[in-house]
Parts: C-alpha cells; structure tokens; sequence
C-alpha cells in the first residue's frame, strides 16, 4: 500500500510539471507591452511608448532631413540669379585730366594750362537681350524648384522603405525568439523527466542542436531591425540611436490604375522627363540668346570738357558709344547653342526610355508579387503559428516524433521570412511605381512649405 501511495504521488508531480511546461512560452517569458508595463507600474504610457505609424515617419523625415538644406541653397541660388538678370547695367562715369601745352609755328610756347574732360554714360541693352536673359534665369529657377520636389518624394521613399523593413524584421525577430523559448521550455521539460531510455536524451539534445540555427535567425532579424532604425532615426535627423517603434497593417498595397494611365501619369508628372523638357526650353531661350549676342549695346550719356591754355573754353554736350560687330560675330556661340538644343533632345528621349523601362519592370514586378501575396496572404501565418504551437503540444504528449516538431517550427520560420520579404517587395515596387509617376501622395500631405 504504501508503495502504490508513493508511486501515485510521484504521476501526480510529474503530472503537473508537465502542465506548466506546456503552457505557451510567450505567454510566460514574454515582456508586456510598453503601454501595458507603463499601466503595469502605476504610470501613464508616453509618447515615446506609442508606434508611430508610416505617414508619421514620412513626415518626420521631411522635416527633419538636413539633405533639404542643400536643395533649397539652390532654389535660393537660381532665385538670386534671376533677381540679377532683371537689373539694369550700372552707370560708367569716365574722368581725363592732363596738362596742354600751346606752341606757335615757330615751336615758342605760346600758352600752357589743364585740360579735363568727364562722361557719364547709361548702357542700354539691345531690345530682346533682357528679356531673353530672365526667361533663362526661370527656367534655371524651375529646373532646382524641380530638383527639390524630386528630392523630398525620394526621401518619402527611403523613410517608407526603411519602416517597411523595420516593421518585417520586427515581425520575424519576434517569430524566431517565441520558437526560441518554446524549445527553451521544451529542453528544461526533458530535463526533469526521469530518465526512461535513451531517445528522451537523444530528443533533447536534437532540439538543443536546432537551437543554433533558430538563434541565428533571431539575431540576424534583429541586426536588420536595428539596421533600418538606424538609417530611419539617420533620415530623419535624429540620433542614431534613438528608440523608435513602428505599428503597420501588413496588407500589401494595391494599384488600381492600368499600365495606360500610369505610363501616362509618368510621361506627364515624371521629374526626371519634367526637368528635360524645361532643359530644352532653356537651351531654345539660350540659342536666340546667342543670336543677340552680337547685336550692338548702346552706351549714351552727358559729357563735359575744359581746357584751360590762355584762354577757357569749355564743352558740354552727349556721347554714344556702341561696338561694331567686325570681328565676333556670335557664329561660335550659336553653334554651341544649337549643339545642346540637341544635346537636350537626346537626353529628353533617352530618359522617356528609361522610365518607360524602369516602370515597367516595376509593374510588372509589383503586379507578380501581389498575385503570389493574394494565393499567399500574410494572415496565412497565423495557421502557421498555430500548427507550430499545436506540433509542440503533441510532442509533449508523445503524439508526434521530435522531428515532426522540427519540420513544424523550421517550416513556421522559413514561410514567415519569406512571406514578409514579398511583403516588403510588394511595397518597395508599389514605391517604386509613386516614385516613377510622380505621385505626390507619397509626400504631399506632409509637404514643408518653401523657405525662401
């Protein structure tokens, strides 16, 4: 009796450790999270705490970014520029003084004095020259105007990008640690088993050996994690090392327009075909620029002179001065004009090329990547966690071998990294594609206004 008293009390603890054990390694290891542990502790969650979502970082990289201080230096440039060709030519004012001798025809000196004279003249450009020299200073004016809107919509990119990764890494650092504390769990459990042959040691030590690998996975997704934090906090102006949380949906992004309209939209709104076309137009108002180079100046103005040998004499009255086109005749200056008006036509042509290619490569990348994500959704991973948790459950119960485990935990590993890098695919093409066209959705609705 006592005997089977003693053997009962023994199932019974063995019983309940194995209850414990089996219970979710998530749910016992797992921190709260940062709102809960700030309710937790009696306090109340801070901004910090909170995820902050893409647009947010979009923003914050916008206005934060020191790479637009470049940018607006030459907006304020071209600005100046243009200022300085609507101004008029500055006055001239010429002074002669010398000393005059008189002598008669016998060579006696018959008198000797001073002699000055003063001339104020006023340029007055050739009609058309500053005219022409405006149009060309806004043209300069629109081509940075260009180049900074174009900068601000790759700097959305790159901040959307980076979140995307961190979001993804995020995701698959916290898939491979919850696998890393169930086999935790799992090994201690076989631990305190009593010994009942040898495959219970031989299991433990096979799931200690996957341990290596599932390590590997976890640390490599938070190096990525931590990467993209990094150049985020980085774009954003912000210290390197500042703490920064993400929250997302990870539904992929859809593009509802055809190929007709956005290969429209980009030959239209492209900055890079926009910035070629105003090139051309400069080059145009350079070309009849060069035409008129030749073209005389008119210099007019008052005069003044006096000479003083004897007798006074004094002259007032006006002088014009203009050069007379003998010997450059501005030929060189239109050849050159002409040679980058086709210059612009090819770089014009072979840009539309370009981004034809590019997006069209990007769609069709983007509209592969969807379809595998519509067979493949990523809500798909929750049946794979669930099975992984189900595989463990079995195992503990002897229902299923340790390499059914294995597979399961291995399997729920490899299709969540995968399916989160289509995921970030999927949106790294759909960027792509805004970039291409020139969607200002991407930025627009936190647009910094032009400083002056």
């Amino acid at each position: 009796m006592i005997i089977l008293l003693l053997a009962w009390r023994l199932c019974a603890s063995q019983a309940k450790a194995e209850s414990e054990d089996s219970k979710p390694a998530a749910s016992r290891d797992a921190p709260a999270p940062l709102a809960q542990s700030g309710e937790r502790e009696g306090r109340l969650p801070s901004a910090a705490d909170r995820a902050a979502s893409l647009d947010e970082v979009v923003r914050d990289a916008l206005e934060g970014n020191p790479d637009l201080l470049a940018a607006f230096a030459e907006l304020a440039a071209a600005r100046g520029e243009r200022r300085a060709a609507s101004q008029w030519k500055n006055p001239e004012i010429s002074v002669e003084y010398g000393k005059k001798r008189v002598r008669d025809g016998s060579g006696e000196l018959v008198g000797k004095g001073e002699a000055q004279n003063y001339l104020l003249a006023q340029t007055f450009e050739f009609p058309g020259k500053a005219s022409l020299r405006k149009a060309i200073a806004e043209r300069n004016i629109e081509i940075a105007r260009l180049a900074l809107e174009q900068l601000r919509l790759e700097i959305a990119a790159r901040a959307r990008r980076l979140g995307v990764e961190w979001i993804a890494a995020e995701q698959e650092a916290r898939a491979a640690r919850e696998v890393a504390d169930r086999s935790v769990t799992l090994i201690a459990m076989l631990a305190r088993r009593a010994p009942a042959g040898v495959q219970p040691l031989l299991d433990q030590r096979i799931i200690e050996a996957s341990m290596v690998e599932i390590e590997t996975r976890a640390r490599e997704a938070e190096e990525r994690r931590d990467n993209a934090a990094i150049a985020l906090n980085i774009l954003r102006g912000k210290p390197a090392r500042a703490p920064l949380r993400l929250s997302a949906p990870l539904a992929p992004p859809s593009v509802a327009a055809s190929w007709e309209s956005l290969w429209g939209a980009a030959r239209e709104a492209n900055f890079a075909l926009r910035s070629r076309r105003v090139e051309k137009e400069r080059a145009q108002r350079a070309l009849a620029q060069a035409r008129l180079e030749s073209a005389p100046d008119l210099a007019i103005g008052p005069f003044f002179n006096q000479e003083s040998s004897g007798d006074r004499e004094k002259t007032v009255g006006v002088a014009a001065a203009l050069p007379l086109p003998l010997w450059d005749s501005g030929r060189g200056k239109t050849d050159a004009a002409r040679a980058r008006i086709a210059q612009a036509d090819a770089a014009r042509d072979q840009t539309l090329r370009e981004v034809e290619q590019e997006l069209a490569q990007a769609h069709a990348s983007f509209l592969a990547i969807r379809k595998q994500l519509e067979r493949y959704p990523v809500d798909d991973l929750s049946r794979l966690r669930e099975g992984a948790e189900l595989a463990d459950r079995q195992y503990r119960l002897g229902a299923v071998p340790v390499q059914t485990y294995l597979d399961m935990q291995d399997r729920y590993l490899a299709a969540t990294a995968e399916t989160l890098r289509t995921w970030v695919e999927a949106h790294e093409r759909f960027v792509e594609i805004q970039v291409i066209t020139g969607d200002g959705a991407l930025w627009s609705a936190s647009k910094t206004e032009e400083r002056p």
